[in-house]
């Protein structure tokens, strides 16, 4: 469709009503964060902010690409709701302009896009100067969550490890050796060295390379 651009009435209803449903079913027993991939551009993304208010979001994540920090700016502070970015930035100077630019109010940071552990630390303790939570992604697979679980218990100034429910419940059982431990919502770090798991031998067998050139 046209949504990026534009959002009618009738789209950002159809939107809304299972929002309302989780909303009017939970009450204010558990937060709703509402992803927008980076998909929108402003005078969309504004529409669609305004409607969500209804359901009191815990955040709005990525509504915009992160290509234009001015812009970030400018819905952060008209749709007068919390923002979190983003996972998309690579390194610290990245997330430095960010928080100079007063776009965000949580640092959303992916410990293999944005540089690794140390960067990622980094990442969390600048955010830290400027009074800013951070979170850790995870959409990139095992490691990533691992890495991001790492940094979180490193620092208080993490507020959430993202987890993917069905990612868990499927294919991180056939990439790692040590599964992520859950326990009453809360993911516990791991007690092993190193980052606590490792991919599975079997998946390097097809890549062995023998004899030499």
């Amino acid at each position: 469709r046209y949504g990026s651009h534009y959002l009618s009435p009738a789209d950002i209803d159809e939107g809304m009503r299972p929002l309302r449903e989780i909303r009017d079913r939970v009450g204010d027993k558990i937060e709703i964060m509402i992803e927008g991939h980076a998909f929108f551009r402003l005078p969309a993304a504004l529409s669609l902010a305004s409607a969500l208010a209804e359901i009191r979001p815990f955040w709005l994540e990525d509504f915009l690409p992160v290509d234009n920090l001015e812009t970030m700016a400018n819905f952060r502070r008209q749709s007068g709701l919390p923002i979190a970015a983003s996972e998309m930035l690579l390194g610290r100077n990245a997330f430095l302009d960010l928080l100079r630019a007063d776009a965000v109010d949580y640092v959303m940071a992916d410990p293999t896009w944005a540089g690794g552990i140390s960067e990622t630390r980094r990442i969390i303790d600048l955010a830290h100067a400027f009074n800013i939570p951070a979170t850790m992604h995870d959409c990139t697979g095992p490691l990533t969550l691992f890495a991001g679980l790492h940094c979180a218990v490193a620092s208080t100034n993490v507020l959430f490890q993202e987890t993917v429910r069905a990612h868990i419940r499927t294919f991180y059982e056939a990439l790692i050796d040590r599964q992520p431990v859950i326990e009453n919502g809360r993911l516990l770090p791991p007690e092993d060295p190193g980052l606590g798991t490792a991919l599975l031998p079997e998946l390097f067998e097809n890549a062995r390379v023998s004899g030499t050139q």
